[in-house]
C-alpha cells in the first residue's frame, strides 16, 4: 500500500468582528454572515474554531461542523488602506440601518 500523505493540516482560526482570521488573512462565507458571527464576535470578543487548510495554498480554508465541512474564502484586504475613522463611520451606519430594520419589523 502506498504511503500517501493527507494534504491538509488542522489549524485554529479566530472569529473576529472583521472576519475569520487565520495566518494574518481574513476569511468569510455566507453561513458566517447569515448567522451573525462577526456581530457576535464584536460583543463576545471572538472565539476560536478548528479548520482544515492546505499549507501550500491558503486561498481556501475549510470549517469543521458536526455534519459538514464548509469552505471560507479570503476577504480582500482593503481594510489596511481605509482610514480607521471612515471604517468606524461605515460600521456605525450599518448598525444604525440594522436597528431601523428591527424597529420596522416590530411595528408590523
Amino acid at each position: 500500500m502506498a504511503n500517501t500523505e493527507y494534504p491538509y493540516s488542522l489549524g485554529l482560526a479566530t472569529v473576529t468582528p472583521f472576519g475569520l482570521k487565520f495566518k494574518e488573512q481574513f476569511y468569510s462565507n455566507t453561513n458566517m454572515i447569515k448567522h451573525g458571527w462577526f456581530e457576535l464576535a464584536e460583543q463576545d470578543e471572538g472565539w476560536q474554531i478548528p479548520i482544515f487548510y492546505d499549507p501550500k495554498d491558503v486561498s481556501r480554508i475549510m470549517l469543521i461542523d458536526i455534519d459538514s465541512i464548509r469552505s471560507a474564502f479570503p476577504i480582500e484586504v482593503v481594510s489596511r488602506k481605509i482610514d480607521p475613522e471612515m471604517k468606524e463611520l461605515y460600521f456605525s451606519a450599518i448598525e444604525s440601518l440594522k436597528k431601523r430594520i428591527r424597529q420596522n419589523k416590530n411595528k408590523l
